[in-house]
Order: structure tokens, then C-alpha cells, then sequence
């Protein structure tokens, strides 16, 4: 069973986010036991409404192992808040080097040519940008994957 708070966290909100990390990685309990504190302490912490006296912050490291654990959803808030974007990349293989770049060549030509499909009617609104939004994702997926294999090898010196 995955954490879900009774009272809505508004879109787009830190207490959201890390609402989202808690059901991300499983239960409240979980996530708690990840971050080595009380449930109550991380229930609070993702609570909007909580008096000011009585909040509780997330810190960066307690973020960080919450996101290594599965809670990407600090990841993708973090991002949209530099003004960025976050797609987990996965990892590949020497092996699986070709298979990413041919996938990227096949998703970004269907991303492309969906796009000016859509774009055709001289509008590309709310639809069209969910839409295109997976389309998307798919196509950087494969680049982001050999993104991180280039970036974590010539890290490895």
C-alpha cells in the first residue's frame, strides 16, 4: 500500500512533491524508516497546513536518500524549479550502446513528425502538449541513458 494523504496536496507544491516521493518508494512507514525518522515527523513535513511552530523541513540529504530510494518526484520538482526539466535516464550497458542510439533515432522521428501534425493548424495547446509530453519523454530516454553512461565513466578516473 503507497502513501495517500486525505487532504489534497496542491499541483506544483513542495509538500506535494514530497507526498509524492512518500507514495513513490511505498508506505509513510517506508519512507520514514529511509530517512531515519518518526512518520509523524515526515507526515508533517509534507503537510501543507501544519502551523509554522510546529513544521517540520525536509533537508537535502534526507531529499537525496529519498530520491535514491525511488522518490523521484523531489528530483522532478527540484528541476522544474531551475527552470529544467527531470527524465530518469536509466543505466545501459557497453552492449546496449547501439540499441539507445537507434532508439533515439526512431523516437525523436516520431516525436518530430507527431509535433508537426500538430502544429499544423497553427495552434498547439493544452491537448496537444499532453500529447506530445510522452512522445517526448521516449525520445530522451535512450540520450539521456547515454548521457549518464558518458557522464558517470568520465567521472570514474
Amino acid at each position: 500500500m503507497s502513501f495517500r494523504p486525505v487532504k489534497p496536496r496542491r499541483p506544483g507544491s513542495i509538500h506535494k512533491a514530497i507526498a509524492d516521493a512518500i507514495a513513490q518508494v511505498g508506505t509513510l512507514e517506508e519512507a520514514a524508516e529511509i530517512i531515519e525518522r518518526q512518520p509523524y515527523w515526515l507526515y508533517t513535513a509534507a503537510d501543507p497546513d501544519v502551523e509554522k511552530r510546529k513544521e517540520a523541513k525536509l533537508s537535502y540529504a534526507d531529499a537525496c536518500k529519498l530520491a535514491g530510494a525511488g522518490g523521484r518526484a523531489l528530483a522532478e520538482h527540484l528541476a522544474l524549479e531551475a527552470g529544467g526539466v527531470f527524465v530518469p535516464a536509466g543505466v545501459i550497458d557497453q552492449a546496449a550502446l547501439q540499441a539507445q542510439l537507434a532508439a533515439f533515432s526512431a523516437e525523436s522521428g516520431e516525436l518530430v513528425s507527431e509535433t508537426i501534425r500538430r502544429i499544423a493548424d497553427g495552434e498547439f495547446d493544452q491537448a496537444d502538449s499532453a500529447a506530445v509530453l510522452p512522445l517526448i519523454e521516449d525520445a530522451l530516454r535512450p540520450l539521456l541513458a547515454l548521457h549518464h553512461h558518458c557522464k558517470t565513466r568520465a567521472l570514474q578516473r
